[in-house]
């Protein structure tokens, strides 16, 4: 049994006995719960554990699934700032909210109209400019297109002035990443505390602050 639409699939049990054991015996013990899986999990299969069913007539259904966060993938569409792709989307919205007439506002239903353009108008905008990206445990802010090219050319040729094409890539990238988030927050907030994550700012007593 096979859901598309939701991605989940029907597991199937690697042991087929029943589950639900009623005291009488005139009802037979029944199979009543089912296990459903994302596609990426469809060859995990469920046991029942009838060692821990005493002193409930209901047996558990256990499921081993890799949670650990090599396997925790979030996938999200970004504009990076400053880009080619970032101005294309300012762009467009700016060309299509010019032919919007904001005049004619007279009721709600003309509002919700409008509301809606403008919505489809940014939604538009991002799918045409914005791009997937996976993040990972061992995702980097400052990783760039530089860093990425330049390690595919390493991969590819496996050559020693690659590898420190690379490195240089890597290390210019941190560079850069790293001076404008201590200029972003020595001008925006003026708190220097945010550049260390391991280091909590030191809060007075409630006594002592009054």
């Amino acid at each position: 049994m096979i859901d598309l639409a939701l991605d989940l699939v029907c597991s199937l049990l690697v042991l087929s006995v029943p589950i639900y054991y009623l005291d009488t015996d005139s009802y037979a013990n029944s199979v009543i719960d089912l296990i459903f899986l994302g596609l990426s999990s469809s060859q995990v299969l469920h046991c029942i554990g009838l060692d821990l069913r005493l002193p409930l007539n209901h047996a558990p259904l256990l499921v081993n699934l890799s949670i650990s966060p090599e396997n925790i993938h979030f996938s999200k569409k970004v504009l990076k700032c400053d880009s080619d792709k970032e101005g294309a989307f300012l762009f467009l919205v700016n060309i299509e909210l010019h032919t919007f007439n904001f005049s004619d506002l007279d009721s709600i239903a003309s509002l919700d109209l409008l509301l809606e353009a403008v919505s489809r108008v940014f939604t538009n905008a991002w799918e045409a400019n914005a791009r997937s990206i996976t993040i990972t445990t061992r995702s980097k802010k400052w990783w760039n297109n530089k860093c990425r090219s330049t390690l595919e050319s390493y991969r590819h040729t496996r050559a020693r002035k690659d590898w420190y094409s690379f490195c240089s890539a890597t290390r210019s990238a941190k560079q850069s990443f790293f001076d404008n988030r201590i200029a972003e927050i020595a001008s925006t907030n003026k708190c220097p505390w945010d550049l260390m994550s391991w280091v909590k700012q030191y809060k007075l007593p409630a006594v002592e602050t009054i």
